[in-house]
């Protein structure tokens, strides 16, 4: 007896599931993925991050946490920030952002640099994408400029980089506050 076709989920279906309290989800490519719980060093830095973000923030741009963004018809990722500026729907279950952070874990690191940073860059209204790292202080910048992306090298260290989206040049010590790194 043949096996049972894998079911491929829809972002709509995904969606029209609900919240499910404590459990974390992505859907890839029409498959939903369980994303594990982060180490509460992550946490600070989201957190720390979330801080220097908003302060620096102006209306209509705000700033979500575990944002739903889609990508396409099969795959939605949870981004650990996004800003997005415009309008806010209540009603809306995904954003559009200008700027999106993933905070780098161990068990996520190579799908967040490859695969996901380069799906949020094919969003037409993503500008900036800040991926910093959750066991050493570093941050990769891309920059959408006229002619293309701009990816930084990793920046470590007591560095400050220029972000574009919030118009205001970011310490990167500001996100590893109180983290022990």
């Amino acid at each position: 007896m043949g096996e049972a076709a894998e079911q491929l989920w829809t972002v709509e279906a995904f969606l029209a599931r609900g919240e499910r309290p404590g459990v974390r989800e992505e859907l890839v490519d029409g498959r939903i993925v369980a994303m594990a719980p982060p180490r509460p060093v992550h946490g600070v830095v989201v957190q720390n991050t979330a801080f220097a973000i908003r302060r620096r923030l102006r209306p209509p741009c705000r700033l979500i946490g575990e944002a739903a963004i889609r990508i396409d018809d099969r795959t939605l990722f949870e981004a650990d920030l996004a800003v997005a500026c415009g309008r806010p729907d209540p009603r809306a279950e995904t954003v559009d952002p200008v700027l999106v952070v993933e905070v780098l874990s161990p068990s996520t690191r190579e799908f967040d640099l490859g695969r996901k940073a380069y799906a949020y860059s094919e969003l037409p209204s993503c500008r900036e994408i800040w991926l910093v790292d959750s066991e050493q202080r570093w941050v990769r910048v891309w920059r959408r400029l006229a002619e293309g992306w701009s990816v930084s090298l990793p920046m470590r260290g007591s560095v400050r980089f220029e972000s574009a989206v919030l118009g205001d040049s970011i310490e990167l010590d500001a996100f590893y506050e109180e983290s022990g790194l």
